[in-house]
């Protein structure tokens, strides 16, 4: 891959939950780093869900290898966030191959 095509700015995100005074959970995403990625839209679909249109889009996305990214990060793209769905190690560790999907779960 050539490094030149990493062309994208991208934000990965850890889940943080907080407990407030009243001992109830709040979730919120605190940023890990801000990389640079190869973004690439696989497929959108639209269904019908709990009586309301859902909408899902799946993109591929490619970054430097990083240990500390799985399936429990989350990714913003273009100010939408994503769920990382599949971490796929390319190469001897050089890049990071990212499934995400944004729509229907956190990352919405």
């Amino acid at each position: 891959m050539n490094i030149g095509d990493l062309d994208q700015r991208v934000t990965l995100q850890t889940r943080s939950v907080v407990t407030d005074s009243v001992g109830q959970d709040t979730i919120t995403w605190v940023d890990i780093a801000t990389v640079w990625a190869q973004c690439q839209a696989v497929r959108g679909r639209e269904f019908f869900a709990a009586a309301q249109v859902q909408q899902e889009h799946t993109i591929k996305v490619r970054i430097r290898y990083r240990a500390d990214v799985s399936t429990l990060t989350r990714l913003v793209w273009q100010g939408r966030a994503h769920d990382i769905t599949g971490v796929v190690p390319v190469g001897r560790n050089e890049m990071l191959e990212l499934m995400c999907l944004q729509g229907v779960k956190d990352g919405r």
